[in-house]
């Protein structure tokens, strides 16, 4: 009753998977990834162990095919078993039980391994493929998303949604960049949770991601007048207060310090922030 996506982002060095469900917390069952190692997904009956036992044979060297192997060749529940392993370098395998209920499948390609059980249509595991495969040069957690997506328009699970989720580790990813683990979002219990999901994704991107250097604005006068000019109106710079060091400020106080760009500079996510809180408007995607 899952459907999913392992894949990786080599370029970006971005290994994870998405769900969804008609399960409680899916994103506690089913994800599993390790920067610089892969992702492995784990359901149908699902085995949780397969997760970071999978990660531990990806990081010692195996092929995912290889570790499919290892972890299914001594297991009874085999047939009942599905799981989608992708390492870091894009390699995948999935295996999907004889024992799993229809529609049951797996699709695999370069950097991606698609899965799904208990579907309402054998549509709904090549939708995910293609979804993934037409999104080519998009963010991956974007791609993995519209896998979702493609699935759920084909029906998605036959007993319907419940929960969702996306984990995507990549080296130094964290908040901070002391850590590896990019993305960890769960909708654990909702009518539509592949929309929430995508919901709480745009507000990840928002907080946590960084506009490229060349992205960047240099603010003249007339710019940094307008910067000062709404953190005034917003009670965030007073009298002979410097307008950067106020802005950096207020950066934090919104939770938006992993965008600030430096003095003289301005993230062109944060300055359409600024304008839509200056309008009225909701900032917040």
């Amino acid at each position: 009753m899952t459907f999913s996506i392992a894949a990786a982002d080599p370029s970006t060095e971005e290994v994870g998977v998405a769900t969804q469900s008609k399960f409680l917390a899916v994103g506690a069952v089913v994800p599993w990834a390790r920067a610089g190692v892969g992702a492995v997904a784990t359901q149908a009956f699902a085995e949780i162990t397969f997760g970071p036992r999978g990660l531990d044979l990806l990081a010692e060297g195996l092929e995912p095919q290889a570790v499919l192997d290892r972890l299914l060749g001594a297991d009874e529940r085999r047939d009942e078993r599905q799981l989608g392993v992708v390492d870091a370098r894009g390699r995948s395998a999935s295996y999907t039980g004889p024992g799993c209920f229809e529609h049951a499948a797996s699709v695999t390609g370069p950097n991606f391994a698609c899965q799904g059980n208990i579907l309402a249509s054998d549509r709904v595991v090549p939708a995910m493929a293609e979804a993934f495969d037409a999104t080519a040069g998009q963010p991956l957690a974007d791609r993995m998303l519209s896998a979702l997506r493609a699935a759920q328009r084909e029906g998605g699970d036959r007993r319907g949604q419940e929960a969702a989720a996306i984990l995507i580790h990549k080296p130094g990813g964290s908040y901070g960049g002391t850590f590896d683990r990019y993305i960890d979002l769960r909708v654990d219990h909702d009518d539509e949770p592949i929309e929430e999901l995508s919901h709480l994704l745009a507000l990840h991107q928002l907080y946590f991601d960084h506009s490229r250097q060349g992205e960047l604005i240099t603010a003249d006068p007339a710019l940094e007048a307008e910067i000062a000019e709404i953190l005034k109106v917003r009670g965030k710079l007073t009298s002979g207060q410097d307008v950067w060091q106020a802005l950096e400020d207020h950066l934090g106080w919104e939770n938006l310090e992993e965008r600030w760009a430096g003095r003289g500079r301005i993230d062109p996510c944060v300055l359409a922030y600024l304008r839509d809180q200056a309008a009225g408007r909701d900032p917040l995607p």
